[in-house]
């Protein structure tokens, strides 16, 4: 039951990046994709290690992850309005 919920985690964070960066970032699917493969590793890193919080780490993994594949993405910078001349 608490692998579902940390998919869910997962989802959810995939969807707000996908929100979030709108047209700079990866599409929807490839965001929700890496958002549950980000939740899932944190949670099974810290699960292997023997920490408290897993839910909290599947959102850092989850986080860190979509920020690292819609960084390195493109070459123009996501968060950062590039000057056009």
């Amino acid at each position: 039951m608490y692998l579902l919920s940390y998919i869910t985690i997962g989802l959810v964070i995939g969807w707000l990046s996908r929100v979030i960066t709108q047209d700079r970032g990866v599409t929807m699917l490839p965001s929700i994709a890496f958002g549950v493969l980000g939740a899932l590793a944190g949670t099974f890193i810290v699960q292997a290690v023997g920490l408290a919080g897993t839910a909290f780490y599947a959102v850092v993994g989850a986080v860190g992850v979509l920020f690292t594949v819609n960084v390195f993405r493109q070459d123009d910078p996501i968060f950062v309005d590039a000057e056009t001349v």
